[in-house]
């Protein structure tokens, strides 16, 4: 739930200091009056920090919210969890060994309100140990200076940002990771404000000298290739060097000096020019070794303890079975939506005539909603749980079929504005709650490409985006027109599908979506998902329609060439609107020995003709945005581009 602000504090075994630090916390945050949440984030603890964390969220269930690394991710990385789950409108981040006293919070706070967005706090006396002391002053030097960052860099997590900062900094992913440089990064108004530094409460500190050795390293190589310029400029410096050298020896030889090679010189260049290439090699192998953790593309950190933390975090929402929600108060919301799915395939549509159609659709077993109204706007989240989907892929599945914030205010109901996110992301964060309840593993969402604040807000809950989606079609008219202008294709017969062609057509789709260089599915795009699972999704989900296709609830059309199938187009009729019947292309395939020899081009007319003898009242078909040859194909045929979506996935990793 939405709160003023979320204290995130990284934990790793301190369980000497929790208590202290819970009660320090909740004294000076009920001091400031403002509603708040505590989210500690155990980094893999071997104490008994994990179960003081539960203890203390049982003692106080509306502020304390624990999570748990399965193993020891890092520091920086433990205060991104904590980011990536924080609702406050300011996020203040701290350690959990109480040298950041919860006392100076509002020394931050009031800071904040003079128009920063990033206030940190600058210790006016460090209680580290001396060599701490040392290092951190050399490591802010040189970075700042030698190294010349290409960021200003402090040394302080102690610091409080605005949602905006917090929000931009989540879309920040890579793994070698110093935040108060992906803050300064980010270019906000920052400042700093003289903090009172404890010592610390009890305990060990947990960065040795080679952490913090490592730390160095790590963030010189992640915020300034100086490093590497460095490496070349004193390789250069060398070469120079033994070129004179060279010269020196050369200009001996020739005026007549002899000299025996002493072991102190051979022995001398040898450990110096080593050295040096041992340096530069090493730098290189730094640099070399991020790209390679980054190419991974492994996530930054898994939690264990994250369903029942979500859960807590949006306690009171719920997904509900249709009818057990106000369906007349949803309506009337999805009326308010501009970019309503088939708004521009039902052309003039009344929009609560449309919103009803999708209702009628979501009315089926296993569709569950979420509904809230907040500051005005009124949320909505439609989830379903895909049982094939979920067989076929060997992961359990979901689908998100619309989720927006919209407000009865028709000049605010498409505004972008802090209350619309809140509205909204509430909702996502409930569905994402009961999917790790019931152990969903992907759920896949359509987002009108046309709107980039739901694009974004998606992004923000951690979807990420997989692909673009084109609805193209034409009505019956443009049926019409297409068909007197077209050409008549010999190049392969057009006919009903044939039970024996069952195996042939199944092993097209099997094909011709197994191979990388044809059309690529979004669940190609997701590297949750196997290559093989895709590939046999295809084939099933051919198997499907030809089933429906002998009941009579679709149509088939198969290209003939030279005898053999090599292709098909199957058609499904959409659910009535309006009294009319729209026909949609489900699936069609190609074989890839048959492919640019004009087989598509012979199905879709097909296709326009099927649909006009069937009385319908138009055709479309979904396509990738990168299918050019399918969307030239349809808009030489009379069609047109309808809707464009943003195809997005979000796994349990």
């Amino acid at each position: 739930m939405k709160t003023d602000l979320s204290i995130v504090v990284a934990v790793y075994n301190e369980e000497a200091v929790l208590h202290e630090l819970h009660r320090r916390l909740t004294s000076a945050l009920q001091a400031i009056g403002k509603s708040y949440e505590i989210i500690l984030v155990d980094d893999g603890s071997r104490d008994s920090s994990l179960a003081i964390m539960q203890e203390l969220r049982a003692s106080d269930p509306e502020h304390v919210r624990p999570l748990s690394f399965t193993r020891n991710f890092g520091h920086h990385i433990a205060l991104t969890a904590g980011l990536d789950h924080a609702d406050g409108d300011v996020v203040i981040m701290m350690d959990a060994d109480l040298q950041d006293q919860p006392e100076e919070i509002a020394k931050l706070l009031r800071k904040l309100d003079e128009g920063y967005d990033v206030v940190w706090g600058e210790r006016a006396t460090r209680q580290f140990a001396w060599y701490k002391n040392l290092s951190s002053r050399m490591f802010l030097w040189l970075m700042n200076s030698v190294a010349r960052s290409e960021v200003p860099l402090n040394s302080s997590i102690f610091r409080a940002m605005r949602r905006p900062v917090a929000d931009d900094l989540r879309k920040m992913r890579e793994q070698a990771r110093y935040l108060p440089g992906l803050v300064s990064w980010l270019g906000y108004r920052e400042t700093s404000v003289p903090v009172e530094h404890g010592a610390r409460y009890a305990g060990e500190t947990k960065y040795s000298l080679w952490r913090l050795i490592k730390l160095a390293l790590s963030t010189a190589t992640s915020f300034s290739t100086a490093p590497l310029q460095i490496a070349t400029v004193s390789g250069m410096g060398a070469a120079a060097i033994a070129v004179l050298f060279i010269l020196y020896i050369l200009i001996r030889k020739f005026t007549g000096a002899y000299t025996v090679p002493g072991y102190a010189s051979v022995m001398i260049a040898i450990f110096c020019f080593g050295a040096l290439q041992l340096i530069v090699i090493g730098l290189m192998g730094e640099y070399v070794s991020r790209i390679y953790r980054e190419a991974q593309g492994r996530p930054l950190y898994l939690l264990r303890d994250f369903g029942e933390a979500f859960a807590h975090r949006v306690s009171g929402l719920e997904l509900r079975a249709l009818h057990d929600v106000d369906v007349e108060q949803i309506r009337h919301t999805l009326a308010l939506d501009p970019h309503l799915p088939l708004a521009n395939v039902f052309r003039n549509a009344d929009p609560r005539s449309l919103a009803s159609y999708h209702l009628e659709e979501w009315k089926r077993d296993g569709i569950r909603v979420i509904t809230e109204a907040q500051s005005g706007f009124t949320a909505s989240c439609v989830f379903e749980e895909l049982a094939w989907d979920s067989n076929i892929l060997g992961l359990r599945a979901g689908r998100i079929h619309y989720a927006n914030a919209l407000c009865a205010s028709h000049e605010r109901a498409s505004l972008v504005s802090v209350e619309r996110a809140h509205a909204l992301q509430s909702v996502l964060r409930a569905c994402l709650a009961e999917a790790h309840s019931r152990g969903v593993d992907l759920i896949d969402a359509r987002v009108s490409g046309q709107d980039q604040f739901l694009i974004r807000a998606f992004e923000s809950e951690g979807f990420h985006s997989v692909d673009n989606l084109l609805t193209l079609g034409a009505d019956r008219a443009g049926i019409e027109r297409s068909l007197k202008s077209s050409r008549q294709d010999p190049i392969a017969i057009i006919r009903p599908m044939l039970p024996t062609d069952d195996t042939a057509l199944a092993q097209i789709s099997f094909d011709a979506f197994g191979d990388y260089g044809a059309i690529q599915d979004r669940f190609f795009l997701e590297p949750t998902v196997s290559h093989a699972r895709s590939q046999t999704l295809f084939r099933e989900w051919f198997l499907n329609l030809a089933q429906k296709s002998r009941a009579g609830d679709a149509a088939i059309l198969v290209a003939e060439l030279d005898g053999k199938p090599v292709g098909y187009i199957a058609l499904e009729p959409m659910a009535p609107f309006d009294g009319s019947i729209w026909w949609k292309d489900t699936l069609n395939a190609v074989s890839s020995t048959a492919r640019g020899r004009g087989i598509y081009r012979a199905l879709v007319p097909a296709a326009f003709e099927y649909v006009r003898n069937a009385n319908g009242a138009g055709l479309i078909t979904k396509t990738q945005g990168s299918t050019y040859r399918v969307i030239n194909t349809w808009l030489h045929s009379g069609a047109n581009i309808l809707e464009s979506f943003t195809t997005l996935h979000w796994t349990s990793s």
